[in-house]
């Protein structure tokens, strides 16, 4: 009896321990599993990862999983200047990926290597230009061309134009990053020798051709040169124009036509003045060239009575002709001749310094000083006479006023006009004769000669 009332809590106790650890293996077991299979899962491309530098690209490449398997990230951490690796914190937290997206990363992180932490434990580091997994957007095959500028202290993804055959034998241009999907065989591909990236302060960065890289299995016939034959061999695979950044320097003039006035423009983010002919020092390649100054007045013969008003028209450049404020030029590098951008404004319009003057021919005297105000219409404005005016030229109805002296009980008004020109030439007109307009079209004086033309008189009677 004592042995059984012993043995029993005992059994109990150790299948008790038994079922625990068979518990805990179990877990620890099936951890193991999904932690391998979501290493499994990203190798093949359910879904591969794609870094270029300031992008994360996740995309499905591989069928073979029904429904989609989601990928949970609970972190992703760059590696900083200083050496440690830091938290990226604009992210909510966590990121369920469950179809192909691409995620931005914020620009301080650009062209560091970075670190993906999923919910599994799985930690995957990728460098600018890595991939893991057959990058891609079909199991069955596929391409995918992007191109991108490395720098000294960034990678930058830029758009630009690929020219290609890969849907047959005629070649055609697509603007990059772009994907062909489902694609099998051989086809061509070039892009340029020069690409640009434009931040958002307006500064360009030049980037020239320095080879593709390979994501993915394929054959190609060379990967330093602009155009690429490539051989699909059933796989997706992303191909890669890399840039290299292009800080030669060049020489370069900016002429303002027409006027010699100075002007301002702007070049990638930096402001200059520009008077007649002016040379700069600016980097080789593209860059952001904008005119700042729309119009102007040129005074340079204001004293002779004239002020020139000026309006931007065109720029010019290696044979073209921009009629928009911003555009974005090519300087090449080591150029044979120093290229010129011309500026262009018009005269549209002059400004012509007029004297406004009234006289009276009264054989009964002049109104009293102080007792009237005499003024000249010029198409509605108001100018006062006995003063000199700023006016753009052009054809003017002309009303002089009337005026009624009542302590008199006279009535004066315009009897003459004179129109006396710089050129000497005068104009006199007499009522009733008198023109409804005058022609401002160079300095001038205007005179108005007034006479009393009724006078009243009371009448008296029983």
């Amino acid at each position: 009896m004592l042995i059984l009332v012993l043995f029993v809590p005992v059994m109990l106790y150790l299948s008790a321990v038994s079922q625990n650890s068979s518990a805990i293996s179990t877990i620890q077991n099936n951890y193991v599993y999904l932690h391998n299979l979501q290493k499994s899962q990203i190798e093949t491309g359910h879904p591969a990862i794609y870094y270029n530098g300031s992008i994360i690209y996740l995309e499905y490449t591989n069928g073979t999983f029904e429904p989609p398997s989601n990928l949970t990230i609970v972190g992703i951490l760059y590696l900083s200047s200083t050496g440690i690796w830091e938290n990226i914190t604009t992210f909510k937290y966590p990121l369920v990926i469950s179809q192909g997206e691409s995620l931005q990363l914020p620009s301080y992180t650009n062209g560091h290597p970075i670190i993906i932490v999923t919910s599994l434990g799985n930690l995957f580091f990728l460098t600018p230009g890595s991939a893991i997994g057959p990058y891609g957007i079909s199991g069955k095959g596929g391409v995918e061309i992007l191109a991108q500028i490395y720098t000294n202290g960034a990678v930058y993804s830029v758009s630009t134009n690929v020219t290609t055959n890969i849907y047959g034998n005629s070649f055609k241009n697509y603007t990059v990053p772009t994907e062909f999907p489902n694609i099998t065989g051989t086809f061509e591909a070039t892009v340029p020798m020069y690409v640009y990236y434009e931040n958002s302060k307006g500064q360009i960065i030049t980037g020239v051709f320095h080879n593709w890289a390979i994501l993915g299995k394929a054959s190609v016939n060379s990967t330093n040169t602009q155009g690429i034959r490539v051989t699909l061999e059933g796989f997706p695979v992303v191909l890669i124009a890399n840039y290299t950044e292009l800080i030669q320097q060049e020489t370069i003039c900016i002429e303002s036509t027409d006027s010699n006035v100075p002007i301002t423009v702007n070049l990638d983010g930096q402001n200059y003045t520009v008077e007649g002919n002016t040379q700069l020092t600016v980097p080789a390649g593209y860059i952001n060239f904008t005119v700042y100054t729309y119009q102007f007045n040129d005074t340079s013969n204001e004293s002779n009575g004239v002020i020139y008003h000026y309006v931007y028209e065109d720029t010019t450049y290696n044979g073209k002709t921009y009629t928009q404020f911003s555009m974005i030029l090519f300087i090449p590098p080591n150029p044979s001749t120093t290229p010129t951008i011309y500026v262009k404004y018009q005269n549209n319009f002059n400004y012509y310094e007029v004297e406004i003057s009234a006289i009276y021919k009264s054989y009964k005297g002049l109104p009293p000083p102080g007792s009237v105000v005499f003024v000249l219409f010029l198409n509605g404005t108001v100018y006062d006479y006995g003063n000199s005016y700023w006016i753009i030229g052009g054809k003017y109805i002309i009303c002089p006023t009337g005026v009624f002296l009542e302590n008199e009980l006279i009535n004066y008004g315009p009897v003459e006009y004179q129109y006396s020109y710089s050129n000497g030439t005068t104009f006199t007109y007499y009522f009733p004769d008198l023109p409804a307009y005058v022609i401002i079209n160079q300095p001038m004086e205007i005179i108005i000669y007034y006479n009393y033309n009724m006078q009243y008189y009371p009448l008296q009677g029983d």
